[in-house]
């Protein structure tokens, strides 16, 4: 079999091609891990490393499961205050996992437990704040987030990050 240029110089332009696309697709799977990686940050700064989630958690251990929206508007200004902007940061991430972000798995090992913890407290609080204000969109966000780690739990049961460590040993 006999090359001539022509044949050559169109073996080359397809074998950089085939190259520059291979290239390509490393390089988008590289952002895309990048950009992953960057969300899960930012949800470990929004949920986990604000100056207030600490103090929050703690409030949050205080108002009972379940909690009527009473319960939660006879709070003190402060503390529906606290549970209002925990709710937002919340809101932040439920729309970054909808949108495709950060994955479910991610937020579940991160925050999924005070996710949790929080929408069966602040729930009906919400419910009624809905009708009340007539915006439906109030902490929608969080209330699907609470539904989708439910959903992920379900199917993949909680294992402790202490207990993971153990059993990989």
């Amino acid at each position: 079999m006999h090359l001539d240029l022509a044949n050559a110089l169109s073996l080359v332009s397809t074998v950089t091609l085939i190259g520059a696309l291979v290239f390509t697709g490393l390089q988008v799977r590289v952002a895309n891990r990048a950009r992953r990686e960057q969300a899960a940050v930012t949800v470990i700064e929004t949920a986990a490393l604000s100056e207030n989630s600490a103090r929050f958690l703690e409030l949050l251990s205080e108002i009972p499961e379940g909690a009527t929206a009473a319960v939660i508007e006879n709070l003190d200004a402060d503390t529906r205050r606290q549970i209002f902007l925990f709710g937002l940061r919340v809101e932040i991430i439920g729309y970054m996992v909808f949108h495709g972000l950060v994955d479910v798995h991610t937020v579940n090992d991160l925050a999924g437990g005070a996710i949790l913890s929080f929408w069966s407290r602040a729930k009906d609080w919400a419910m009624e704040r809905r009708k009340r204000t007539g915006h439906d969109e109030f902490l929608e966000w969080c209330e699907w987030l609470a539904t989708q780690i439910t959903q992920y739990r379900a199917t993949r049961p909680y294992v402790p990050a202490y207990s993971r460590a153990t059993a990989n040993k």
